[in-house]
């Protein structure tokens, strides 16, 4: 009897040992002002007159056409952080977005730009002044680029 649970034992064993495949289109996090498989994003922010202008551009670098798939009709997630690391804008945050497949097509060469406002408030409040971080990550999935996310700070003024 010994025998028999030490043999489904081991058995157990090398079947579980044989699930260890390698998964090559798993998305990976990135950040910072990088290419990616030949694709990249870059962002800008920068306050202007109590407004944050962020401008968000998906460059693509290779000589091949990407096609990117969206779950939703959020294209892109903002959040903003203040020097202490806290949260204080999130773009989704009460936002409700299409539930419908959507894609962009990105020939070699090409770009595609997005751009969004924010008034500077947290919960109401206006920001204190300071340096903060912009946190940019691209919705958008295409066969072999990984997950797109760039980070940039800008100064907030009295």
């Amino acid at each position: 009897m010994k025998k028999l649970v030490f043999i489904m034992l081991g058995l157990l064993f090398l079947v579980g040992c044989g699930q260890t495949a390698e998964k090559k289109d798993e998305a990976e996090e990135v950040s910072g002002d990088v290419e990616t498989k030949g694709v990249q994003l870059s962002v800008e922010a920068k306050e202007d007159d109590g407004i944050v202008q962020i401008n968000m551009t998906v460059k693509n670098h290779t000589d091949e056409e990407k096609n990117f798939e969206f779950s939703s009709g959020q294209k892109y997630e903002i959040i903003i952080t203040d020097p202490n690391g806290a949260e204080v804008y999130k773009y989704s945050k009460g936002r409700m977005f299409t539930q419908a497949l959507q894609y962009l097509t990105l020939p070699p060469g090409e770009s595609q730009t997005y751009q969004e406002t924010w008034d500077m408030k947290s919960a109401g409040t206006e920001l204190e002044a300071g340096e903060y971080t912009v946190n940019v990550m691209f919705a958008g999935k295409a066969e072999g680029v990984k997950r797109l996310e760039q980070k940039q700070k800008f100064s907030v003024s009295e």
